[in-house]
């Protein structure tokens, strides 16, 4: 019994003993510390961008200009298209033709339209530079032996030879190193008229240029500010049809030239007369400028000349009024000897004034292949008489096709006068309303002498 109960109580407290919480787990041990990223090969730096040209200077930029009018001579196509901003417009001027917009469609219509004459060349006669704005002269000569694109249509080849000239102005980029915006300024009339592909007084086919062709860079001189200033006046007098007012801004031997003429008139007393002729026939007559701005001895001015036909101008064909409005953009050049206008040469498109009076019509477009389309007339000369109506990289751009070259981006609406860029001096604009333009002589290319 006793055995027994040793036994039980044995039992019991080898029971107990099971009853004991048993002893915690020994904690994990740590992990192991994250191994070291493998080596990645290191990516070069990028390349630092290449600095910016600085602003050209006004050489550069009337360098730059000339080269373009080259490559587009030598049809140099890859060159030429660096001459224009990505976003450039060209536009020839009342000559009905769209604008052109952007670089690509600058540069296509350029190399289709040689075309028509592929042996046609510009050749630079003046060239003025003030900041970013390019004027110039150039003769525009070539044979027509291709199919001349025109707003009625396409006109047949006529074998001829042409050789006029245009004035162009150009809107640089801000770095004065590419073509922003330009306009071209030609004759239609004397540009179908050298072709036979119109009936109208014209001037004959120029072959050849000035020796001497000007480069002239402004240099905001105090003389270029006093020239400035007197053509403030001049407009004055034009637009309040003062003729002894303005026969006082003027040398008496002074060559008024005007493209649109068949030719110069010169002399003091017969642009007097020119103007009186003009506020006759066209009573409320008044020039609205754009821009306006001097290079050494010259101005140059872009405008509108507006009016109603309101008075007879038999010297233009104008035997009764027509009672029609107008309004001619032109592009105007002085040239200024000891204060007096000494040349004046006016572009503008004397046949679209024309067509705005109802004296000429255009061409008739003909299939290609078919006779040659019967030539417009008109009453007279066709263009507008006596008052001015008047990249490193700017270069000509339109073709024999519209008539001259440079690039074409047309009837845009004139744009408002822009300030001259800081790299060359500045020099105060004039503002719209500004004397009468004038234009390049007969016979020889316009350049005047220095």
């Amino acid at each position: 019994m006793m055995k027994k109960t040793l036994t039980t109580f044995g039992l019991l407290a080898l029971a107990s003993c099971s009853q004991q919480p048993a002893a915690a787990p020994p904690p994990p041990p740590p992990p192991p510390p994250p191994a070291a990223p493998a080596p990645v090969a290191s990516m070069p730096a990028p390349a630092p961008e290449a600095p910016k040209p600085p602003p050209a200077t006004g050489a550069e930029r009337a360098k730059g200009f000339s080269d373009c009018w080259a490559a587009w001579s030598a049809k140099d196509w890859a060159k030429f298209s660096a001459c224009y901003a990505e976003n450039a417009t060209s536009e020839q001027v009342d000559s009905g033709m769209p604008p052109l917009v952007g670089r690509n469609e600058i540069i296509d219509k350029n190399s289709k339209m040689n075309s028509s004459a592929p042996d046609q060349t510009g050749e630079l006669e003046l060239v003025l530079v003030n900041g970013n704005n390019v004027a110039a002269v150039a003769l525009v000569k070539g044979t027509n032996t291709g199919p001349l694109m025109s707003p009625s249509g396409e006109l047949p080849a006529t074998k001829k030879k042409f050789g006029l000239l245009m004035g162009h102005a150009v809107e640089l980029t801000e770095d004065g190193r590419a073509v922003a915006h330009d306009r071209q300024y030609f004759d239609g009339g004397t540009f179908l008229g050298q072709l036979g592909l119109a009936k109208l007084p014209h001037r004959k086919v120029l072959e050849k240029g000035p020796a001497e062709k000007p480069v002239v860079v402004a240099t905001g001189s105090d003389a270029e500010k006093a020239n400035l200033a007197a053509a403030a006046k001049t407009l004055e007098a034009f637009n309040k049809h003062d003729v002894p007012g303005l026969a006082a801004t003027l040398a008496d031997d002074v060559v008024f030239s005007d493209v649109a003429a068949p030719a110069d008139r010169v002399g003091k007393k017969a642009v007097e007369k020119s103007y009186k002729d003009m506020f006759k026939a066209f009573s409320d007559l008044k020039l609205e400028v754009t821009r306006a701005w001097p290079a050494g001895d010259y101005l140059v001015w872009e405008g509108s000349m507006v009016g109603t036909n309101d008075g007879a101008m038999p010297s233009m064909g104008i035997y009764k009024p027509t009672g029609k409005k107008v309004s001619s953009r032109y592009l105007e050049i002085d040239k200024l000897v000891n204060g007096k206008v000494k040349d004046m040469w006016i572009f503008d498109n004397g046949m679209a004034f024309a067509m705005q009076l109802g004296l000429v019509q255009p061409p008739a477009a003909k299939p290609a292949g078919a006779a040659p389309a019967p030539a417009a007339q008109a009453g007279a000369s066709g263009s507008k008489p006596g008052a001015s109506a008047a990249k490193p990289g700017a270069a000509p751009a339109g073709s024999a096709k519209a008539a001259a070259p440079a690039p074409a981006a047309a009837q845009t609406p004139p744009r408002k006068p822009v300030a001259v860029a800081p790299a060359e001096p500045q020099v105060p604009m004039m503002k719209p309303g500004a004397p009468a333009p004038t234009a390049p002589a007969a016979g020889t290319a316009p350049a005047p002498k220095k």
